[in-house]
């Protein structure tokens, strides 16, 4: 596992390493509603935006945005996106990208592992 970087409580950065950034945000949206919710951004000039990787978290909500506020629930299954770059890697780039995968993988388990302590952005899968 990487080394976490910084850890917050408010909103801003949650937690982040190298390539990637968890953070709470809030913006205003249709019919002047405020939302807030959680994004994994790919750090400009990283290696994992060098290499069009990654991080999606799945809404598990649809909230109405009628004036009232409104606050993103997930689900704690966040994966890992890659894109396929149609260009020949020298042995050195090809292990970049094994490793920016790599970090994906154990960065998305921490969101996963972050949304299971804090219950009140997750939403449980029906069975």
């Amino acid at each position: 596992m990487k080394k976490l970087i910084k850890a917050s409580k408010g909103l801003g950065t949650i937690f982040e390493d190298e390539n990637f950034e968890f953070v709470k945000q809030r913006g205003t949206g249709m019919n002047d509603t405020l939302w807030s919710g959680l994004a994994v951004r790919t750090k400009d000039g990283s290696l994992a935006e060098k290499h069009v990787v990654r991080i999606d978290l799945e809404t598990g909500n649809n909230p109405i945005f009628d004036g009232e506020p409104v606050e993103y629930k997930y689900y704690s299954d966040a994966v890992v996106s890659h894109g396929m770059r149609m260009k020949k890697d020298t042995l050195k780039d090809t292990q970049e990208y094994i490793a920016v995968l790599e970090d994906a993988v154990d960065f998305a388990e921490r969101v996963n592992a972050w949304l299971e302590e804090n219950d009140e952005y997750l939403v449980k899968r029906r069975k």
